[in-house]
């Protein structure tokens, strides 16, 4: 996220007139239904997703429906994205994270299983300014996980240990070391492998 200051008078229109687009998907094929939500304030479209999600018991996602200049139909993201469109970019993964970690907290506080619709856990992989490994699973009780509790190859759990140590090797403003991103990537690739059936796995350290 940045922030900068602007010139208010920069805008030359403005309009009152929002459409809001609801996506809720259901089940463990994440069936989508669509709502358009018209006449409405920001805040009474994030009650409605509340509402029409059953308080977070469904995945949601919230986007502006707006026209092109070439008149065709398109969405702007505001809360989540399509659950269905798998990830490429940081910002991407974010939008995936907003909606799986609401999903899962709605779950924790009804006191049932951390784990995604489709029945999957979810591990998260990011680098820590602790000596570990880089491997996390939110609302349960073994928050930060080694590569053993994983059930990983010896071979898998040493490079993902080794991968969280060379980020703690550097000064916290130092940049990150060269090819360290592209490891993660291959490291990332080779956990979802090694916990295909058993957990989603979440690239958080990505820009």
């Amino acid at each position: 996220m940045r922030g900068f200051s602007v010139d208010e008078r920069d805008s030359t229109w403005e309009r009152d007139d929002a459409r809001y687009r609801l996506y809720v998907f259901q089940g463990p094929g994440n069936a989508v239904t669509a709502t358009d939500i018209v006449e409405a304030t920001i805040e009474e479209a994030l009650e409605s997703a509340l509402t029409l999600s059953n308080r977070d018991e469904h995945l949601w996602s919230l986007a502006l429906v707006e026209n092109d200049a070439r008149g065709m139909r398109g969405l702007i993201w505001l809360s989540g994205m399509d659950y269905n469109d798998t990830p490429t970019t940081g910002r991407e993964w974010q939008r995936r994270k907003q909606m799986q970690d609401r999903y899962l907290m709605a779950k924790s506080r009804r006191g049932e299983p951390a784990v995604l619709p489709n029945g999957l856990r979810l591990v998260r992989v990011f680098p820590e300014w602790v000596s570990g490994w880089p491997l996390w699973e939110n609302f349960t009780d073994a928050y930060r996980h080694t590569g053993p509790d994983l059930g990983l190859t010896r071979e898998l759990s040493d490079a993902l240990f080794d991968w969280n140590e060379a980020w703690l090797a550097r000064q916290e403003d130092d940049p990150r070391p060269a090819g360290w991103e592209d490891e993660g990537h291959r490291l990332v690739g080779r956990l979802r492998s090694e916990l295909a059936g058993i957990a989603e796995v979440r690239p958080e350290f990505l820009r």
